[in-house]
């Protein structure tokens, strides 16, 4: 089989979707898929490279004109319109390859189904966020973190987007998305990561061009930062000695961080929080006291991470906004420490509640510091949701999630045929 991995952006930018379109195309050309990536070039030209069994291809385009545009100059901005000299390079890819299945992640779709595409070949789709319909892609109206959006409207999407990115940045956003929505029945089959992105994205789909298959992390993912030695280079001074809740991800509201240093102070047992990830402008103020300090380390590398994860008494996910998936919970989960996490979006799908993980209400400080407490001092629970996280996580990993990749491919193929 040959597919087509078309992408906004791949390593080494760094970023969750990156991770997770690397993961895709490397694990399918580890079983011997012919895999070629196409994504964004940073310049006015193209180039192509060998990453050890993936071809990439980096094809320019319009949208480097728009690069004064995004917030983050690390990842490629495709915008929800198709760009004309992205998609004839594109086009001439697809006419030399002849491939079964492209298979297209981000907005770069928007280029994508502007194809013409050999009779044998499908397209296919990831949604890894809420970007089919939200211009935000997060489905969060403006100023109003913990409201849940009605749907797309005109008028609406183009207020709340327009508070957030800017009007001239947002109109030609939100109009894109409107202008797209005819063409998306050239999607052979939409590929959303959880259940909360199909039902929030894919309302009226005929249910067979829909599969819910969510991104992966490696098999051994568990075993990653085992002992010290994964910290390396003295790092590990950072931890504590003692038990410590950990939060990973975007230091802001949206990560429930704010929610989280509440619960800390509201627990009757002190304990250090560590923080990792990255500064935001609304990060709050970090501070803390003698017994429940507040730690934030903001250049950790993966294996450091893990580790962290290893030894952590507890993995905190208390977002507000409802997360596509969670991967944190996962790799936490198949590092054998419990976690507690907000019963919103995707998290919802991960967590099995008293079996592998507990939710609570998102934003709530006083119920997420009720279930760290619990976690602290039940151990039968603290083991039982160990051991029941890590089984849990195996539907995650790749040698799980690949074998569905493969049967949907196989599907979309057959409906295309038909």
């Amino acid at each position: 089989m040959k597919v087509l991995v078309v992408s906004d952006s791949y390593p080494p930018a760094a970023g969750g979707l990156e991770r997770a379109v690397h993961a895709l195309a490397t694990g399918l050309a580890g079983d011997g898929t012919e895999v070629t990536v196409a994504t964004l070039s940073r310049g006015g030209t193209a180039s192509h490279s060998l990453e050890g069994l993936v071809v990439v291809h980096h094809l320019p385009g319009w949208t480097r004109f728009l690069r004064p545009f995004t917030s983050d100059p690390t990842h490629q901005f495709h915008p929800t319109a198709p760009d004309p000299a992205l998609t004839r390079h594109l086009q001439r890819l697809v006419d030399r390859l002849q491939p079964d299945v492209v298979h297209a992640h981000g907005w770069i779709l928007h280029s994508c189904l502007r194809l013409r595409l050999p009779r044998q070949t499908a397209l296919v789709v990831t949604l890894h966020d809420y970007g089919l319909n939200c211009a935000k892609k997060t489905l969060v109206p403006a100023n109003a973190l913990d409201t849940v959006c009605p749907g797309p409207g005109i008028t609406r999407c183009l207020r709340c987007a327009s508070e957030f990115y800017g009007a001239p940045k947002a109109v030609p956003l939100v109009l894109g998305l409107a202008e797209s929505q005819h063409l998306l029945d050239r999607v052979g089959l939409f590929l959303p990561i959880s259940t909360a992105v199909a039902e929030s994205c894919l309302e009226g789909v005929n249910p067979d061009r829909v599969a819910v298959i969510p991104s992966f992390v490696p098999d051994d993912v568990g075993d990653e930062g085992l002992g010290d030695e994964g910290l390396g280079n003295g790092t590990a001074d950072f931890l504590p000695s003692t038990d410590y809740l950990l939060f990973i991800g975007a230091i802001g509201p949206h990560k429930g961080i704010t929610t989280l240093l509440d619960a800390q102070r509201l627990m009757p047992t002190p304990i250090p929080l560590v923080v990792i990830g990255m500064q935001r402008p609304d990060t709050p103020s970090m501070t803390g006291d003698s017994e429940r300090r507040v730690i934030v380390r903001t250049n950790a590398g993966h294996q450091q991470v893990m580790a962290a994860m290893r030894r952590a008494r507890v993995v905190c996910v208390p977002s507000r906004w409802a997360e596509p998936q969670g991967l944190v919970a996962i790799e936490a989960m198949s590092a054998g420490t419990p976690v507690v996490a907000s019963d919103i979006g995707g998290l919802r799908d991960v967590i099995d509640h008293n079996r592998s993980g507990l939710l609570v209400p998102p934003g709530n400080a006083a119920e997420l510091a009720r279930a760290l407490e619990l976690l602290l001092n039940d151990q039968a629970l603290h083991t039982r949701l160990a051991d029941g996280g890590r089984t849990r996580a195996r539907a995650y990993t790749e040698s799980t999630v690949l074998p569905q990749v493969r049967r949907a491919y196989a599907r979309a193929i057959s409906r295309r045929a038909v």
